[in-house]
This record gives C-alpha cells, structure tokens and sequence, in this order.
C-alpha cells in the first residue's frame, strides 16, 4: 500500500513504529483514529464503520474512528478482547500549534494496566505476572497494578508454574522473547500472554529498575530473598513504567514472598474440587460479608492462602470473637469507605483521575479515623480487641488525617465530571482563584445588566446579548428594528431573521471573561494536579491505612458470619488431630435452607489423629461421601483462615496443605482421558504432601478396568497410609479396600448409612432384592457390603427392563468363584509387601 507523504502520516507512522504490538488510538479533534490494520481489528471488534481516508486514491487508507469522550469503553471492549491499546493524545493546543499538532502515546492499556474503576470487579484483584524460565527453575513475580500489591516466588517445573498459574488466574502474562512456554491450551490467548524484550529481565538492568522503584542503594535492603527472584521483578516494574509512562509507581512499597511457610498454597484441583471462588454456589459466595473492595479482595487472598501458624491463626479468632461479641456499627462505617488503594494508585497517575477521586480518598481517610475513634472507644480488654486497636493505631497517619480535611473544606459539594473545565475549588480559600471566579460567575449578571441598558437607550426591546463558541460574544437585532440600531454597533454577522453587532465595551468584555475562564481553568487543574501530588507523597500511609481497613473489614466479616449462622470458634494446635463434633456443609447447608426444601442437613462428626489418621469410606452413590469429605476441608479451611466454623465444636491441628482427588473430569485439549486426570493429580498428591497435610480421595480408579482400578486404589492408599501420613478421607465403592484396616495401623472403616426397604413391587427385581434404599447422610462406624448402584439407578427412573436386567447379571457375577479367586489373588499379592 502506498502511503501518502503528509506530515500526519508521517507522524503516525513515526509513534506506530514504536508500538507494533499495540492497536494505536490517534488523537485528531474530537476522535481517537485508528488506520490500516488496526483499523480493521478495531472495527470488527467493535463492531463501528470501516471506511477509509483519502478515498480518491486507487488504494485508500482503511481507517475508523471513537469520540473521545466515549472512548474509555471502546478501549475496555478491545482489551477485553485480547489487544493491547496505545493512547496517542494532542499534546499542545492546536489553535497555538506552528504546524503539525504534537501527538505521542501518553499511556498503554492492557489487561493487566486498565485502571477505571468502572470497569474493574472491585472485590477481583487485577494481577500481572511474569516468569523468566532458568535452567532448573521458573522464577516470577505478579503485582496488582491498581493497588501496588506485590509478591514474587519460584516453581520447581513448568507443570507446576502451570499449576500455580491456573490456580491464580492471572490477568497478563509476560516472558522474555525468544522462549517458548507451553502454555495450557485452554490459555493461549495473545493479548493476554505476550513477551517482552529480554533485557527487561537482564538481572542487572532490573536491579537498577528495582533500586530506583524502592530508593534502595542494594536490593537486599528491601527484602533478604529478593536478589534471586529480581530479573521478573524488574520486567514487571520495566513494563509498568513504559506502559504507564511512569519513572515511579507510588503505591508499589513492597514486596512479599510467596513461598513464606506461614501460608499454605492451594492447588488448582483443590480450589476448584472444594468450589472456594468463582461461582455462584462457592464457599466465597457464602461467606463474603465484606463492605469494602478492599476487603473483599483480601477475603479472596485468604481462601487459597490459609495460615499455618496457630499464634497468628488464634490472633485472627480472638478478634472476630470481640467483634462478634461486642458487635457495633463498624460495618455500617466500613461501608462508607471507598477504593483507597485504586483511588491512591489514580491520583498518583494524575492523567487518569479526577475530583470526584480526590473527594472519595479525603472523604476515605475521615471515615477511617471514625472507625478507629468507633474501636478505641469500645470498653472490652480483650486479647483481640486490643489487636485490632494497635493495628488501625499503627495505620494512623496525622499528616494524611491533615491533607485530607484540607482537602474536603476546599472542594466544592458538586464536582464535575472533568478537571480541565474548572469549578472544582470553593472560593475564599485561594485569592487569586477568587479574582477568576468573581470575574467568571458574576460575567452573567454584568451581561444581564449590559443587556437592560442597550434596550433603554435603543429601545429596542427584544434585544439581546448573546454567545456561542464560533462568534463569541454579540448584540442580536432582529430586520424589523435594524433602522433602530445605533451607528457604533459593528455588524459582525448576516442572519435570516436579522443582524447580529459587536461593540468596543463588548470586545473589552469578551477578551477579559474569556481570559479569566481560561486562567480559572488552569489555575484549578493546577491545584488539583497539586493535591493529587500530595496524596502521592503519602502514598505509603494512604496504603497502610487501606491495608488496614481491609483487614478489620475481613474479621468484621467473620464476625458477622459467625453470629448469623451461628458458627463456633475453632481450637487450634500443632497436633496431629482434627476432631469436628456434629459439622455441617459451610455453603451446601445454607443452599438447602435458602430453596426451604423439607428435609434438614444432616451434621456429622469427624475424628482423624495419631491412632486413627486414615479413613475408608464406603456407602452408596448420593448418600454424602463427598460431602463429607468436602465438608471437613472446608472446616479446615475457614478455621486456618481465621474465621469461626459451621460445627458444634473443632479442635484441628494445623494442616500445611489440602489436597484433592474429588470428581470426575478430563482434559481432552491436553491430551488427558479422565483417567490420566485422576493419576495425575494423585502423583501430585504423593509428591507433594507431608505427614501434616489433609488429603481428600474420592473414587480413585474409576477410569479403567475393575481389577486395574481396585489395583491401584489399594496401592496408592497403602503408599499414603504407610509413606505419607496424612490425615486421609479415602472414598471408594472398591469394598476389598476394607480389608486394609485389619493389615494398618491408624486405618479404620466408615460408612454413610442408609435404609433399605422391600416396597409393595418388589417382584419386579426379585422377591429376593430390596428395590427402595433411603439415604441417612449419616457417617458411621463399620464397611458398607453394597453400593446400591441399581437402587440409585431406579431413583434416577431407569426403565424396569434395564434394571431387571442389571440385577440378573450382578447375581450371576456376585455368584462366580472364579472372580472371588481374583479377588482373593490381588488381596494375597498385595498383603504380601507388609
């Protein structure tokens, strides 16, 4: 294609250069323009007009357009859809350019860098990522942008950097160009997964880049661990600066180790097998009584991250307890708290806020010493009260407490969407803005006066003084009182209906008002541009207040679940035990409720330790395995979170990790049946988990054949038993695996209970059978001898035929010997290696 050599093109192709793997959003007027290939991206995802400039030559420029006062939600749309953005903005008046108007790129937006909170889930962080593969290790570090959180860490492998990775569901993801990642194919979308180059990584150009970021001489003044992990730290600081056109990120202050042993990391599997985030019916959904973002991504950041250190754990529950028990209005004020840290991270960007922004901050800030002033003042000496005092005491800042009633007692009650357009600052704070604000806002009473005094001394009565943005100020006088018009008017325009006039008083007028608008307009952007640089300085106190209220929001949170739903505070130890007396499902018991079905949920208890570590559980289809199971990790879970618990009692010795065999799924995009699915989580779980894990297995070896399945289910649990040491829930239908408990110590059998019962149409299957089971939900001591899988499948309304069918063919496989010698071998071979 032929491109014209014009000075705009020319200069569009000079900043295109730079940003190839951006769609570029060029500033003309009142549009942002996109040309050639973007133009054609841009306009099918956005679904707007292609057309095209220059349209006269043979091969015209393709090309499409967005107002600019519309434009943030076309960028969302493009984002959204996997493509970068590149901002190119006016950067001089063109009405005072000397030729071409000065454009460059003022901002790039990614999916990682959208910073409007419209357009943010407030309670969803927005997490970066990026990994630099070594030759025995994945290095990497992810950073929230929008708040300036930050963590860093290792894996081992790529299939656990992919595990971490899709546990975390990150937002952008970057690598150093020239390495290729095996990334999941369910992911590999280009806009979110891209490189960068790889001196972003290079380990002394971002030790350079971490240094500047954090004014350190040394990195190992910022964290001990840091210097092994800074190549990704670097790139991410490196691209945020060249995507936000930045030399410091303000509200980055520092950095966390995600490997910290305090915490215990979740696998994927896990997180999706317990259902603890990203639906509808998750323990997420409820629990979160969060009141603000703030706190409600903090809630998201424990759920996968639990502790594992009972001193800090007991902190937590002792300050949900004296808020549970002392309740007063903090959530009512926590309420009124808004997005400090995305507010802090806007006003320290500048470009992108506004005085509503300043507004919510100031106002922000006030309610928080409200809500400390609320705590103080509470008369409990309590272990948890005083905790949760020190740590909004800590957060305190006087000079932020200072800045921000400033900041309110200046600005005006009802601020304008825009910051270039003035009205923002009260008068009688700022004498030369009060000069430009009489000269402005009292300019319509001089013109109503001007007005009145040229039809007095015209006559003319319906003349009027007008303005519009073309011809400025003029003296309108319609043709039928034309002759009336005095000689010292100066006609300035034709109209159909009459002439409009300009004088000498109005020029001086015109110039003086137009003037002060301007300079008001300045002054003001001026000023606010002033205490978003204030804020900015103080951008490390207006995060530790935030983190702060995030934290008090959380245990208020839990304080509020715990009364509500009348949860217990758990007991936590070192030990080896977990004893749950009559627990119930956090979030499948408050789904029955909600749907008022008729029957209640049926609690249950569960005792796993030293002697007693290991448990078989065997019962029927939908008699409540898995619930059960799911139901003691959850316990778990929410007592190491912090929070108080759905039992009648827990006392739980602290578990470093959870892991999970539950459900039946496949990954075909990969190349995995739902077998290989199941073993590899189980190679996982075998690698991975220590004497003090939890392990929850459920229907292991389902995927293949009967003797295979029963093969490895027995091998696998007598590797866990015998070389781990969890504490393990083992469901199976696999009944040989009973005989376990009479060969291994800290193994025992359970079952869930059930009723059966002849019904009135018994001879349909046999006089023999019994054709109705009922499910108790109870968990039991003892082995279950059937799994009632016909039963079960008479529920689900199979027809008589099949089911007569069915049974036949069990009995004729319950009364073969030969299977029984089968059996019998795999037992013998098996019992052999004790």
């Amino acid at each position: 294609m032929n491109i014209p050599d014009t000075p705009l093109m020319r200069q569009y192709q000079e900043v295109k250069t730079r940003y190839q793997d951006a769609l570029l959003m060029f500033r003309m007027g009142d549009f942002y323009e996109l040309f050639f290939e973007d133009a054609r991206v841009a306009a099918r995802t956005l679904e707007i007009a292609l057309t095209t400039r220059n349209k006269n030559d043979p091969n015209p420029i393709p090309m499409c357009g967005v107002p600019h006062h519309a434009a943030t939600n076309y960028v969302h749309k493009l984002v959204n859809s996997g493509h970068k953005v590149a901002i190119c903005e006016q950067l001089e008046d063109p009405s005072q350019a000397k030729g071409i108007v000065k454009r460059d790129v003022v901002r790039v937006v990614s999916p990682g860098t959208i910073f409007d909170l419209e357009a943010l889930d407030p309670k969803t962080p927005r997490h970066t990522h990026a990994v630099y593969p070594t030759e025995d290790t994945y290095i990497w570090a992810t950073c929230d942008y929008t708040t300036g959180k930050f963590w860093f860490g290792a894996s081992s492998s790529v299939d656990e950097w992919l595990q971490f990775i899709l546990g975390q569901r990150f937002t952008e993801i970057l690598y150093p160009e020239g390495y290729s990642l095996d990334f999941p194919q369910q992911n590999k979308n280009p806009g979110f997964y891209h490189s960068v180059p790889p001196f972003y990584f290079d380990f002394t150009y971002a030790s350079e880049k971490v240094c500047e970021q954090f004014q350190v001489q040394n990195v190992e003044a910022i964290h001990h661990d840091l210097k092994a992990y800074i190549s990704p730290i670097g790139a991410l600081i490196k691209y945020f600066q060249e995507t936000q056109k930045c030399s410091r990120i303000p509200t980055l202050t520092k950095v966390e180790h995600w490997g910290a042993k305090e915490r215990m990391d979740l696998d994927p599997s896990t997180i999706q097998a317990l259902e603890l985030m990203h639906s509808n019916t998750s323990l997420l959904h409820w629990i979160d009584h969060t009141k603000t973002a703030m706190g409600g991504r903090l809630l998201k950041e424990w759920i996968i991250r639990p502790l594992t250190e009972v001193t800090k754990i007991t902190e937590r529950h002792e300050e949900v307890e004296t808020l549970l028990l002392n309740y007063s209005n903090i959530q009512e004020q926590l309420s009124e708290i808004y997005d400090m840290e995305r507010l802090c991270s806007r006003l320290s960007i500048g470009t992108l806020a506004n005085a509503r922004d300043l507004r919510a901050l100031a106002f922000s800030v006030l309610k928080f010493h409200e809500l400390k002033e609320n705590l103080e003042g509470l008369k409990v000496q309590s272990i948890g009260i005083l905790s949760l005092q020190e740590k909004l005491k800590s957060a305190f800042s006087a000079d932020l407490l200072d800045l921000s009633m400033k900041t309110l007692e200046v600005l005006v009650e009802s601020l304008p969407p825009s910051v270039r357009e003035g009205r923002i600052f009260k008068k009688n704070h700022y004498e030369e803005l009060d000069t430009l604000i009489e000269l402005t806002e009292n300019g319509e009473n001089w013109l109503a006066q001007y007005e009145a005094n040229e039809r007095k001394q015209t006559g003319i009565s319906s003349l009027k003084v007008r303005f519009n943005r073309v011809f400025g100020y003029y003296i309108e006088v319609t043709k039928a009182n034309l002759q009336a018009a005095p000689l010292h008017y100066i006609r300035k325009q034709t109209m159909v209906g009459g002439e409009r006039f300009i004088t000498e008083e109005l020029k001086i007028f015109e110039e003086k008002i137009l003037t002060a608008e301007k300079k008001r307009c300045d002054l003001e952007y001026a000023l606010f541009r002033e205490f978003c640089g204030k804020f900015s300085s103080l951008s490390f106190a207006v995060i530790k207040l935030a983190q702060a209220v995030a934290y008090t929001d959380v245990i208020a949170s839990f304080a509020k679940l715990g009364k509500e739903k009348k949860f217990v505070r758990p007991q936590l130890n070192d030990s080896s035990s977990i004893y749950i007396t009559e627990g119930w499902h956090p979030t499948v018991a408050p789904a029955m409720a909600a749907q008022k079905r008729n029957s209640q949920f049926v609690s249950n208890s569960i005792e796993l330790d030293e002697k007693n570590y290991f448990i078989i559980i065997t019962g029927p289809n939908m008699g409540g395995k898995s619930t059960v199971m799911r139901q003691t990790a959850l316990i778990v879970l929410l007592a190491q979170m912090g929070s108080f618990v759905p039992a009648k009692s827990a006392t739980i010795g602290v578990v470093d990790r959870v892991f999970t065999r539950i459900g039946a799924q496949d990954n075909l995009a990969e190349g995995n049946s739902t077998f290989m699915v199941e073993m590899n989580e189980m190679s996982s779980i075998l690698r991975n988990a220590t004497s003090r894990s939890l392990i929850l297995v459920d229907e292991i070896g389902r995927g293949t054949s009967t003797y295979d399945g029963m093969s490895l289910a027995w091998a696998l649990a007598q590797e866990i038993a015998e070389n781990i040491g969890a504490r393990t829930m083992f469901s199976t239908h696999y009944h040989e695996l009973t005989e376990l408990t009479s060969h291994i110590n800290g193994m025992r059998n359970m079952r869930m209970a059930v009723a059966v019962e002849n019904s009135s149409d018994a001879t349909k299957l046999g006089s023999s059978h019994y054709t109705t089971v009922r499910f108790l939900y109870r968990l039991e001591p003892g082995s279950s001898e059937r799994s009632y899988g016909i039963l079960v499948a008479r529920l689900a309304g199979l027809p008589e035929s099949v089911l007569k069918n069915a049974q036949t063919f069990l009995d004729k496989l319950e009364q073969n010997p030969k299977q029984t010698k089968i059996v019998s071998k795999i037992e013998t071979a098996q019992l052999k290696l004790f």
